[in-house]
């Protein structure tokens, strides 16, 4: 098991360091998700060079954010930082959860209905959002990075 890191209260001070040797002005404040089950921890970092984070997919966050978990020597979601830009994985968690909504109405209506493939984090979206339904199920289906999610009746 890994040995705990930096704390949660410690990382917007490591990412405002981290990002200014990197020549980039951003800094990082605690912002409720809404949902602290599904999103917790969630910062939101802002500032003049932040949008350079969010570019291309995001790649420059979320390769921040494996360092900042690297650090934490975390592995468990509620005590992990996450982080999001301009609201951009708020969203994104917000229109998941919708879909999971919808793929249990579906399921509710047909027997079951199947999601097109998804991240490892947007499927446990959906898998949250649909096991706060009663008398439904879901599963990922397949191998590799990103699956499909069935939700169905039980």
């Amino acid at each position: 098991m890994r040995k705990s890191g930096a704390s949660l209260e410690s990382v917007p001070e490591l990412i405002a360091r981290w990002t200014a040797h990197l020549g980039l002005s951003v800094e990082a404040k605690p912002a409720p998700s809404g949902d602290e089950e599904a999103f917790p921890n969630r910062l939101s970092v802002s500032g003049p060079d932040a949008g350079w984070l969010a570019a291309d997919r995001g790649a420059g966050l979320d390769a921040l954010q494996f360092l900042v978990h690297e650090a934490q020597g975390e592995r468990e979601d509620h005590k992990l930082a996450y982080l999001d830009v301009k609201g951009a994985r708020l969203f994104r968690m917000q229109e998941v959860m919708a879909m999971g909504r919808f793929a249990a109405e579906k399921a509710r209506e047909l027997g079951s209905h199947t999601l097109g493939a998804l991240s490892a984090r947007e499927r446990r979206w959906v898998h949250l959002v649909v096991s706060r339904e009663e008398g439904l199920g879901t599963e990922s289906e397949g191998v590799g990075t990103f699956k499909p999610v069935r939700v169905f009746r039980k």
